[in-house]
């Protein structure tokens, strides 16, 4: 009945799609909160209000000088997405998280009444459970407090106090007449840490929030950077030699893949056991949790879920999660199994327009002779292999 639900008709899996089927369903991708994108000097007023005139691309596709201000660039990245959530720091977190699983949304904007904003995302979440947790340890003298108290008390709290306390993406906004560099830098850089990036025009209204993959769309549509990305092999991120390391024991408590996630900074974290992946190097995974996993546990209720071991708490998720599938979204399941893994001898290229394709934000590498996950890799982690051949 499994096989029939995912795979239809379908006889046999390869291991891409084997990978593929380990990924939240189509319904939980999320949709790249986004402003779309409004070019300085072609607006026009309405009855509404105003109004973005669509302009000619043609030259702008072949041209790669990253000295040019971001205006010159943000054309290329209209797409028409939504625009990103604004709560107040007051409103709290569950009502916030609430917002962004209904509308798919990886990351808000908080606004506090300072003027001052920050971004949220579910690695504020993250961090905040394991911060909580400590405390509870600390209070009850070495004793471990339930994480469904801290997951309770996490909830009710103001999402001010959450927003960016993971440090992983501090708000630094860019003005439009700024040069690429400066925001590809930014991106790319470690203090402070960013991941996205407003952009504002001269009376302080923000026109776009710039993201690594948005860096990924303008690079394949650029003659001389789609050059370089053909030209490097995606073998550059293979780490299966401590694939081990950040991966979690489909034993183990989910707590412990929470922890590997606030410390290695990343999203996912694939489910395995050593008894599956040996010593060969790599992991053979028979699932992956997220920290979006979270928003199932705060829209539940059931919190007590985090106290289960990993295998328990994919099981409960994915009844959760696959509740509703019909048969539309099984078919859009099935595309995505060739768009979340990549060989280790494809290109950068490939591997850039595969993470674009899946909506996901990092995906897997997979060695096709060990048959096994070797690297997860971001479009934040192509931006800074490729970052000096492209100034």
């Amino acid at each position: 009945q499994v096989w029939k639900a995912v795979c239809g008709k379908q006889e046999s899996l390869s291991y891409c799609e084997f990978l593929a089927v380990l990924l939240p369903p189509i319904e939980d991708v999320f949709e790249d909160a986004d402003i779309p994108v409004v070019h300085p000097r072609s607006l026009t007023r309405t009855g509404s209000g105003i109004t973005p005139i669509p302009r000619g691309l043609s030259g702008l596709e072949q041209t790669w000088d990253p000295s040019q201000p971001i205006s010159t660039f943000l054309p290329l990245l209209q797409s028409g997405l939504k625009a990103p959530l604004l709560f107040h720091e007051s409103i709290q977190v569950r009502t916030v998280v609430r917002s962004m699983s209904d509308g798919h949304h990886r990351w808000v904007i908080v606004e506090y009444s300072s003027g001052k904003r920050e971004f949220f995302d579910y690695m504020d979440v993250n961090k905040q459970l394991l911060t909580q947790m400590g405390r509870s340890r600390k209070l009850f003298f070495g004793t471990k407090g339930p994480p469904s108290d801290s997951m309770l008390a996490l909830s009710e709290m103001p999402v001010g106090v959450l927003a960016n306390c993971s440090q992983l993406s501090a708000y630094v906004p860019i003005a439009v007449h700024q040069p690429l560099s400066d925001i590809l830098s930014l991106l790319s850089g470690s203090s402070p840490s960013v991941r996205r990036c407003p952009v504002i025009d001269s009376q302080g209204n923000m026109l776009h929030v710039f993201t690594c993959l948005d860096t990924l769309k303008l690079l394949l549509r650029c003659a001389g950077p789609a050059a370089v990305l053909q030209s490097r092999a995606a073998r550059t991120f293979d780490r299966r030699g401590s694939m081990m390391e950040i991966s979690v024991q489909h034993d183990d408590a989910m707590l412990n893949a929470l922890r590997i996630m606030d410390q290695e900074g990343s999203t996912i974290c694939p489910v395995t056991s050593r008894e599956l992946s040996g010593d060969m190097g790599g992991v053979v995974a028979s699932g992956v949790v997220s920290v979006s996993d979270l928003k199932w546990v705060m829209s539940s209720g059931q919190f007590d879920i985090l106290s289960q071991p990993v295998s328990k708490f994919v099981n409960w998720r994915d009844c959760n999660v696959t509740a509703n599938l019909t048969d539309r979204l099984r078919q859009e399941r099935l595309r995505r199994f060739n768009v979340i893994s990549v060989r280790a001898g494809d290109s950068l290229h490939m591997l850039a327009q595969r993470i674009l394709e899946s909506k996901l934000q990092r995906i897997f590498l997979s060695s096709e002779e060990l048959g096994r996950i070797v690297g997860i890799v971001s479009s934040r982690d192509i931006l800074i292999e490729v970052l000096d051949q492209l100034r």
